[in-house]
């Protein structure tokens, strides 16, 4: 039986993405990288762990020892310095491409990365991502894929759990400008994408992965447009200020430097949240997998955090 190896797995897109390989019609054993064991919940015959992280070399060379491929999906989406994200997402990544081409030569290597590594200029974090991509890359020549998804969202994400309760009691907190345009995709099609990227032979070009949206993408208003439509009843809009949320980013981040914390909200995470254009397309990803996610968020609404079913 085939062995897939996955980082990641106890993560938010990790939890789904093992849940639909275990399921999936494909045979195949799953060997996940995990810090504490207790963290996988599941409990299946197809399933294995090794223990370790992205800095542990002989925990990697185990996890991918004999692989036929590989999913990383781990990494870092806080941190009070530069450094803490290039450990993970850079240093990490670079060390398990190193122990695929060590233990598992020819293995699909697939990177799920983020459509954040389009623009490094803007934080340590989407710098981070763009040099995890390129180590990727040259390590794995001719036998790796990378998937840019762009914002994921689901009914376990904690990170977006309070926008959503917010708008199931009628308000869209809305953190960039109002001209700003984004995709949003649901974890279930992130885990259908990858499952069938996984039986599909590597690509030299990175894919994008969007959910079904409106014609360049979502805005703030057509969200609240929707939502309105969902709920029945009226969404007003509590605008942040850019000033406002840049002086939250720079006290956040000092008060997370004094605490030895990782910060969620830095001046490259404002930067982020605030970018006027987060916007992509499946036209690469259709035409390599003759598939398209499907998950629409009108339909996901009332499966996610504050929002109940009639």
């Amino acid at each position: 039986m085939p062995v897939i190896a996955l980082t990641g797995a106890t993560g938010f897109i990790g939890r789904a993405t093992l849940a639909r390989l275990l399921a999936s019609s494909n045979p195949a054993r799953i060997r996940a990288l995990v810090r504490d064991p207790d963290r996988l919940t599941v409990d299946h015959p197809k399933l294995e762990h090794v223990v370790g992280d992205l800095a542990d070399r002989a925990a990697l060379q185990r996890l991918v020892d004999g692989a036929d491929a590989v999913v990383h999906l781990a990494g870092a989406i806080a941190g009070s310095r530069q450094r803490d994200f290039e450990r993970a997402n850079l240093d990490g990544t670079a060390l398990l491409a190193d122990a695929i081409a060590d233990r598992a030569p020819g293995a699909h290597a697939l990177l799920v990365s983020s459509l954040a590594a389009t623009r490094p200029e803007l934080s340590w974090y989407t710098a981070s991502k763009a040099g995890a991509e390129r180590a990727w890359r040259e390590r794995l020549p001719g036998s790796s894929t990378v998937l840019r998804p762009p914002a994921v969202y689901g009914p376990d994400d904690p990170a977006l759990a309070d926008f959503w309760r917010m708008l199931a009691r009628g308000w869209l907190i809305r953190l960039g400008p109002a001209t700003a345009r984004f995709s949003l995709v649901h974890v279930d099609d992130v885990g259908a994408a990858i499952e069938r990227l996984l039986y599909r032979g590597p690509s030299t070009a990175p894919f994008a992965l969007a959910g079904p949206q409106p014609d360049g993408g979502w805005t703030w208003s057509e969200v609240a447009r929707l939502a309105a439509t969902v709920r029945g009843g009226r969404i007003r809009t509590l605008a942040i200020p850019g000033p406002a949320l840049r002086t939250a980013g720079r006290l956040a981040l000092a008060a997370n430097r004094l605490r030895g914390r990782a910060a969620l909200l830095s001046p490259g995470k404002v930067r982020e949240l605030r970018h006027v254009d987060w916007v992509c397309d499946n036209l690469a990803l259709s035409a390599h997998l003759d598939w398209r996610p499907h998950r629409r968020l009108d339909e996901a609404l009332e499966s996610l955090p504050g929002w109940t079913r009639a």
